[in-house]
């Protein structure tokens, strides 16, 4: 009997070692876009990819990723879907505002380059170079000029998040008010010893969690409370080093992220795509690269009714690429 139950508690105790799934992380689709895939917006059937030279590009899901070309428009570094017209941030024509039908609506510049755009409640707030933030109301297929805030840096991403705008400005995290869109204000600046120049937030028991890519400097992780005060966590060098130039060659330079859960993907330049554990976001920990044919830029992440999520890669030269991750 002694036998039998010995036997019996080695197996309970073997059994959770033996079935425990490690993380899994599988390419599903590629298409190589006609430009440089630079960023990725996500709405509803429809997956669009900001292209650089080859504009900007539409996949329908129900149609298998099949790909359109909605406009002719130059250099496109983002966009923001609203509600099927689409609001394009491009370097040479500002910010572009398309219809349905893919016919460009309307044109705004500033004679600074449009980084990033994100649409709510009929405005569009972008990230706009030296410009710092920019405000526009849109309305009828137009967009018109509310207001500007200059920031130090060079506004380069940006996301809404409660009465807030969160801005990568190069220099750090900037927090705006921007309850009043005539009137936004800034609340706080937490500074980088790199380049920010991307952002995911997600909301967590403990509050508004932000990662932030910062080029050379890796990736921090910021807790913000309600009132937009920013906090450092941690922050994760990734091997690299802050005092490195620029956009290299060749290595790395973390120019995206996106939150999956615990876990955090860093879209790593010429080094690919690295996955982060962020259990203890104290000490997040890099568990996984993987090197691609491109330049990793842009990555956006979508979970699933299984728990899963798909990885949305804009991989530069290679094109779009995405992966089912299994944490």
């Amino acid at each position: 009997m002694r036998i039998w139950l010995g036997i019996l508690l080695f197996l309970l105790f073997l059994t959770p070692a033996c079935t425990k799934r490690d993380a899994e992380l599988r390419e599903i689709f590629h298409f190589n876009t006609p430009g440089w895939a630079h960023d990725i917006s996500l709405e509803g059937d429809n997956l669009y990819v900001a292209d650089r030279q080859g504009g900007c590009l539409t996949f329908s899901r129900a149609a298998g990723y099949k790909p359109t070309r909605i406009a002719p428009v130059r250099d496109v570094i983002s966009l923001s879907p609203n509600s099927g017209m689409p609001l394009l941030a491009s370097r040479f024509e500002g910010l572009v505002l398309v219809s349905p039908g893919g016919q460009i609506s309307d044109r705004y510049s500033n004679g600074d380059i449009a980084n990033a755009v994100e649409v709510r409640n009929g405005f569009a707030f972008a990230a706009y170079g030296l410009k710092g933030l920019v405000i526009m109301r849109l309305s009828g297929g137009r967009s018109q000029f509310v207001s500007m805030l200059p920031t130090a840096g060079w506004s380069h991403d940006l996301r809404l998040s409660h009465d807030q705008a969160l801005v990568a400005d190069w220099n750090g995290l900037k927090v705006i008010d921007v309850r009043d869109p005539e009137k936004p204000s800034e609340i706080a600046l937490l500074r980088s010893p790199g380049t920010s120049i991307s952002l995911s937030v997600q909301e967590s028991a403990e509050g508004r969690m932000v990662a932030v890519a910062e080029g050379h400097a890796g990736i921090a992780v910021v807790r913000l409370d309600e009132a937009g005060k920013p906090t450092l966590v941690s922050r994760h060098f990734m091997g690299l080093n802050p005092s490195d130039a620029i956009h290299p060659k060749s290595g790395g330079w973390v120019h995206s992220v996106a939150w999956a859960g615990r876990y955090l993907f860093a879209a790593n330049w010429k080094l690919g795509l690295f996955l982060l554990d962020c259990r203890d976001p104290r000490n997040p920990q890099v568990t996984r690269r993987l090197p691609t044919s491109g330049t990793a830029l842009g990555v956006k992440t979508e979970r699933q009714p299984d728990g899963s999520y798909l990885v949305f890669l804009a991989d530069g030269e290679a094109g779009l690429r995405i992966f089912r991750f299994t944490g």
